[in-house]
């Protein structure tokens, strides 16, 4: 039991079937991907599975809520109004949350993008994405900045991508590399 009362033993079987299914679902596909196989997986039964979440989409969506707090934080400890050093860290901020869900939750968002935008928490992933984009836009911004701020976003995504299924690098350096191309790319083509 942990201090809060909270069997840990629940606690670690629910995030481990996050784990793994996020890694299925990334690698298979949310269609393809059944529960019985998370659970195998796992090493338990499918009813075992059940305890913790009833549906695939219950264990999509605890996937998704998990990156979307962290988005969600980002944008609520920016400092207001955005100075250069704050752009700077809440995109720094995003890089180091990108790194964090790796290159799996890139993959199921990608490969599994009309699913997903099907759920109600789909909804909340688009207005979560469009107040990050809102934080990193300059007062005012029009169409074309905050398209500035959406590519400078996606250079992170795009490196972990290059990194496994192009073989075009290594993923750290590529990773790394994102951060001063996503800088040049916010700030209109002038270097960081």
């Amino acid at each position: 039991m942990r201090s809060d009362g909270v069997d840990s033993r629940r606690t670690d079987t629910r995030e481990r079937a996050v784990g793994v299914a996020l890694s299925l679902f990334a690698q298979r596909g949310y269609t393809a991907t059944s529960l019985r196989e998370i659970a195998e997986q796992l090493g338990i039964t499918k009813a075992a599975l059940y305890f913790h979440f009833r549906t695939k989409e219950e264990i999509l969506t605890a996937i998704l809520r998990g990156y979307l707090d962290g988005i969600n934080a980002l944008v609520v400890d920016a400092a207001r109004p955005l100075t250069a050093d704050g752009q700077e860290a809440l995109l720094r901020g995003f890089a180091a949350h990108q790194e964090r869900w790796g290159l799996d939750l890139v993959m199921l968002v990608r490969q599994n993008y009309t699913e997903i935008h099907g759920l109600p928490i789909g909804a909340e992933i688009k207005s979560a994405m469009r107040s990050l984009i809102e934080a990193l836009s300059p007062e005012g911004a029009g169409p074309e900045q905050r398209l500035r701020v959406r590519l400078a976003l996606s250079a992170f995504q795009i490196a972990a991508v290059t990194a496994s299924i192009e073989d075009d690098g290594d993923e750290a350096t590529l990773r790394a590399s994102a951060y001063p191309i996503a800088l040049e790319i916010l700030r209109g083509g002038k270097p960081a």
